[in-house]
């Protein structure tokens, strides 16, 4: 027997997402206590205002994620700190250092893990992806096969596996388990890697204006297929972030100017959003947008200190939060509450709030 094209299972599993979510915030988890059934509308996005800000970095915020239940937010700044704060308190519950092997400069949570993370080296003085254990406070794996700064790392939904992209022009897959990575994808220049919600496909741009999508599990038979976003692009052509939706059928790629929202099936282009390019002269990454959890929103902190929330598939502004002195470098949507997330100079979390005005960020 014949599988089925992949195309056809991963047009299931969309379907299956999208009966997951149409009355609840985010998918399931193991623990459907932890799921608030919560429903985003133009509304409740409109009376985002800041509920608490936080100034426990000195400097910058360059990484930042929520685990998958939403219960907990993990940030790392520029002064090689991380701390994990309780989204349920509303407080800081860990604070950690990461001194060691290069400092930080992005993390992520790996799949159900609220205890462990993939952290990269922000500085070139030792580049490496530390496989961290927050409850021990040590360092469980260093994976050092990358010769420049990782630019991207992508966790895959349910395996013990994760995707690094960086200006060493490659894309290397990596088994929790091993020091070495299981595959290598060589480019042409920086490249960035994301899998999908599902973790049946991954999306790579490697160095030219072109979007890869390969098959999680015969990766080795190379791309089964590719968009050329030439077209679509201004500028500086070189991708900053991709991104799936949560239900599947959107892509997201961010250049220095351009912020495109890309059919994932076809690569044809559904919109685009006006963040304004960031000056070559600014301080700090190109912001990275994130989708909402129904993937109804997309939000991205743009230069001058401000956060705008578009609806995803026209751009249509739905609201702009102001407060931030500098480009939010990090802008996000809780998976499983009523809660946004900005970083920039400071951390503020944004709650409904009818209207009045919060505090000063």
């Amino acid at each position: 027997l014949k599988s089925p094209p992949l195309r056809t299972l991963r047009m299931a599993a969309v379907a299956g997402l999208e009966a997951s979510a149409s009355n609840m915030l985010a998918l399931p988890a193991p623990d459907a206590s932890a799921q608030p059934t919560i429903k985003l509308t133009d509304a409740l996005i409109q009376r985002l205002a800041v509920g608490k800000v936080y100034r426990d970095h000195r400097g910058s915020i360059g990484g930042l994620d929520f685990t998958y239940d939403g219960l907990h937010l993990v940030t790392a700044g520029d002064d090689d700190s991380v701390h994990v704060y309780s989204c349920t308190r509303a407080q800081k519950v860990r604070h950690l250092r990461g001194d060691q092997y290069g400092g930080v400069g992005l993390i992520r949570f790996l799949h159900n893990d609220r205890d462990c993370a993939v952290a990269t080296s922000r500085t070139e003085a030792d580049i490496a992806l530390k496989y961290w254990d927050f409850h021990e406070n040590k360092y469980l794996r260093l994976f050092r096969s990358h010769s420049a700064p990782v630019k991207s790392v992508s966790p895959h939904p349910y395996e013990d596996i994760f995707l690094s992209g960086s200006v060493d022009k490659t894309v290397l897959l990596w088994d929790l388990r091993q020091d070495k990575p299981t595959a290598k994808i060589n480019g042409q220049g920086p490249t960035v890697a994301a899998f999908d919600q599902q973790g049946l496909v991954f999306a790579a741009c490697v160095g030219q204006p072109r979007l890869h999508l390969f098959d999680t599990r015969n990766y080795e038979k190379g791309e089964f297929t590719s968009f050329d976003l030439t077209p679509h692009l201004r500028g500086d052509k070189l991708a900053h972030t991709v991104q799936f939706s949560p239900c599947g059928k959107y892509l997201l790629v961010r250049t220095r100017s351009q912020l495109l929202l890309m059919d994932a099936f076809d690569g044809e282009l559904i919109c685009e959003y006006p963040v304004g390019e960031v000056a070559g002269t600014e301080p700090g990454p190109v912001p990275t947008p994130s989708f909402s959890p129904d993937s109804a929103y997309v939000i991205s902190g743009v230069p001058g200190g401000d956060t705008c929330v578009w609806a995803t598939t026209n751009a249509r502004l739905v609201h702009r939060m102001e407060g931030h002195t500098a480009t939010p470098s990090h802008a996000a949507f809780s998976p499983t509450h009523a809660l946004v997330v900005t970083a920039a100079e400071t951390l503020a979390w944004w709650i409904p709030d009818n209207g009045r005005a919060g505090p000063g960020v």
